[in-house]
């Protein structure tokens, strides 16, 4: 499974990576390190923003970097080349890791980036190396949905209700400005709203 700064970046800033990865070792860009620690740097936590990069890059230590090959920075380039062609909002992280996952088999690609989701749907018809992105992209709400149903849903609220301004959709997903307590069944809805929302733009790529 390969994992994208802006995943890393939210959940460490939650301080859940325990809980989002327990035994599965992601595999993380090797520039992570360096964009984990400056973002969450700048970003308007609650907490002492100290912890969260502590939180990254303990994450980091323990997860296998990922460097992309030449092939697979020729497949990245031309991932690029056609967003750009085409007006889609593919950053160079973002397509090295999709390179990675279609030329070596990786399972998953967990990404916070909605817009790179849409945009690898819309290349599928255009570039043939990506037709094993069908059904290998996992949203971040899809992340905490899995999370929700395998923990202790109150208190997965509790610490994405703690950072309200890490990502406005959890917020929104996990009534964080509506009165506690933030019931299980709440939160699932509001999960599922979202992914079905992105399934309808990109059906083939997004995760069953």
């Amino acid at each position: 499974m390969a994992v994208d700064n802006d995943v890393l970046i939210k959940v460490a800033c939650y301080g859940l990576t325990a809980q989002l990865w327990t035994t599965r070792i992601p595999g993380i860009l090797g520039a992570a390190r360096f964009v984990a620690v400056g973002r969450i740097g700048k970003m308007p936590l609650v907490a002492d923003p100290a912890a969260a990069q502590a939180a990254a890059l303990e994450l980091i230590e323990r997860s296998a970097e990922l460097e992309p090959t030449a092939q697979e920075l020729e497949l990245a380039a031309a991932i690029e080349t056609a967003a750009q062609r085409r007006g889609l909002a593919l950053d160079a992280g973002e397509s090295q890791l999709a390179a990675m996952v279609a030329r070596r088999g990786i399972p998953l690609l967990e990404t916070g980036d909605k817009r790179a989701i849409k945009g690898f749907e819309a290349l599928l018809d255009e570039l043939e190396g990506l037709a094993v992105l069908y059904g290998r992209l996992r949203c971040l709400e899809q992340i905490f949905l899995r999370c929700a149903d395998a923990s202790n849903p109150e208190a997965l609220a509790h610490a994405i209700c703690a950072e309200p301004e890490v990502d406005k959709a959890l917020t929104i997903c996990f009534r964080c400005l509506s009165p506690p307590p933030h019931g299980a069944k709440l939160d699932t809805e509001g999960l599922e709203s979202y992914i079905g929302a992105l399934r309808a733009e990109a059906p083939r790529v997004l995760e069953p």
